[in-house]
């Protein structure tokens, strides 16, 4: 079997197990990760502008929370389609591989994510404190339609530059 066969389904699958993984935490340790991330996020803005002389206020750690808070919920939508966008991309990777065509790879993608989140979600309904949600599998199969998009915008992208169109 070609190595490169092996190296994108390969990929493909771990991309799934970093989902699983994450689907996989009770909703106490999935928020805390995800305010988390937002706080630090807006504390390294902070920090950074504040280098610039571009603000002098630091807000208090209480003005964070209440914003990471506002932002939880958005974020974690955000980072549904963003997870799916990555896998979508690699799924048509993985099946270029093995010769299936252009439309067929589109749809096939679509189709596997579709799958692939329902039963991400499914598995929630058995994590603590998790509910599996049909939106979010709506919101995994933008990310993933959107990801097929970037990846036929590229391809459009790459065929102009080596036909020297561009």
């Amino acid at each position: 079997m070609n190595k490169k066969i092996i190296i994108s389904w390969l990929l493909v699958i771990i991309w799934m197990s970093i989902i699983f993984i994450f689907s996989n935490m009770d909703t106490n340790e999935s928020n805390d990760k995800s305010k988390g991330t937002i706080s630090q996020v807006i504390e390294d803005t902070v920090h950074t502008t504040n280098g610039m002389g571009i603000t002098d206020k630091h807000p208090s750690n209480e003005k964070i929370d209440t914003i990471a808070e506002k932002l939880n919920v958005p974020f974690r939508k955000c980072m549904h389609a963003s997870v799916y966008l990555i896998l979508a991309i690699l799924l048509i990777s993985s099946l270029k591989t093995i010769g299936i065509t252009n439309k067929k790879t589109i749809f096939l993608t679509v189709l596997l994510c579709f799958i692939y989140a329902c039963t991400d979600e499914f598995h929630q309904t058995f994590v603590e404190g998790r509910t599996g949600q049909f939106s979010d599998v709506l919101i995994d199969t933008v990310g993933s339609i959107i990801g097929c998009g970037i990846h036929i915008l590229f391809s459009i992208i790459l065929i102009k530059i080596k036909d020297k169109k561009i």
